[in-house]
């Protein structure tokens, strides 16, 4: 388990410190698929700004997707920010924003999960305008034109066909 000790910013000693690290979530399944299939790779600082402890993350990552109109896997690329306030003790059980690290040790895998996971979309699409799939013949509509006419029929109105049939 990837550990960043930060000890010697909240003691006062250091007024900032860096480390570079990867964690592996390649285990995390969302939907019943792992989108992580390469370490995240973290950037952490540890500073103190007025007596306040702050931990600042940078997250950069890829994300192997299936596109939710076109069923299509394709690869994306994120860079995400997050900040928090690290105490070593708090009374209450709401911690919110803050990360509370009793001896001081903050756990960089535990910090990545708390915040990618949440931040991860419900719905994704391999590009803004994706057409998706053809409702009859089930051709993706962003490679080919089928020409496929979608029959549009009320089901309650359905039995009227019949009666123009003949």
């Amino acid at each position: 388990m990837k550990k960043f000790d930060v000890n010697s910013v909240l003691d006062g000693v250091q007024a900032s410190l860096v480390v570079g690290e990867t964690v592996d979530l390649t285990s995390v399944h969302i939907r019943g698929l792992s989108p992580f299939t390469d370490p995240v790779a973290i950037t952490a600082k540890a500073s103190v700004v007025d007596g306040v402890a702050t931990l600042g993350c940078v997250y950069t990552y890829r994300l192997s997707l299936i596109c939710d109109r076109c069923l299509t896997s394709f690869t994306k690329e994120v860079s995400q920010r997050s900040s928090h306030v690290v105490v070593r003790s708090l009374s209450g059980p709401d911690h919110g924003e803050f990360v509370v690290a009793p001896d001081g040790i903050v756990s960089l895998e535990e910090l990545a999960t708390n915040d990618i996971i949440p931040e991860l979309p419900s719905k994704v699409l391999c590009r803004e305008d994706c057409k998706g799939l053809c409702p009859v013949c089930g051709g993706n509509r962003n490679q080919v034109q089928c020409g496929c006419k979608p029959k549009t029929v009320d089901p309650r109105l359905e039995i009227l066909n019949k009666f123009f049939e003949s």
